[in-house]
């Protein structure tokens, strides 16, 4: 059995009547065959919208750290990867990985070691809600 290092941050936002409707905010890393997968993931009543990067020569000791600072600082969909950018983290899509369409939505998803639960390794110290 492969153990598998990952975290994931959540940060809720409340219902706030005329101006936003209750939603989470996940941001997880998980380290995995083809490198870091990072993914920020959006779930609004029941549903749930998630944009994932693969980053092949990510250190997921230095990428753990900029997934917090994204769930602290509420960076959401659509914008994460722009701190990526800016912060020098080599990634492609998800889906650019396999050949998938460029439509904004990955073609294929990669499991989060979370959620399979015999393969894990979890620190609870890289796992936090805010």
């Amino acid at each position: 059995m492969v153990a598998k290092e990952y975290c994931c941050y959540t940060r809720p936002y409340s219902n706030i009547e005329g101006y936003q409707r209750a939603y989470t905010l996940c941001y997880y890393a998980s380290l995995e065959e083809e490198g870091v997968v990072l993914a920020v993931q959006r779930q609004q009543g029941g549903e749930c919208t998630t944009e994932q990067v693969i980053c092949p020569t990510g250190d997921f000791g230095r990428l753990m750290p900029l997934m917090r600072y994204l769930c602290e600082n509420g960076v959401g969909l659509g914008h994460w990867t722009e701190v990526l950018d800016d912060a020098g983290v080599t990634y492609w899509p998800c889906m650019a990985a396999e050949g998938g369409r460029q439509s904004g939505k990955p073609t294929r998803f990669v499991a989060f070691a979370g959620f399979e639960g015999e393969n894990l390794v979890h620190n609870p110290e890289l796992t936090q809600s805010v």
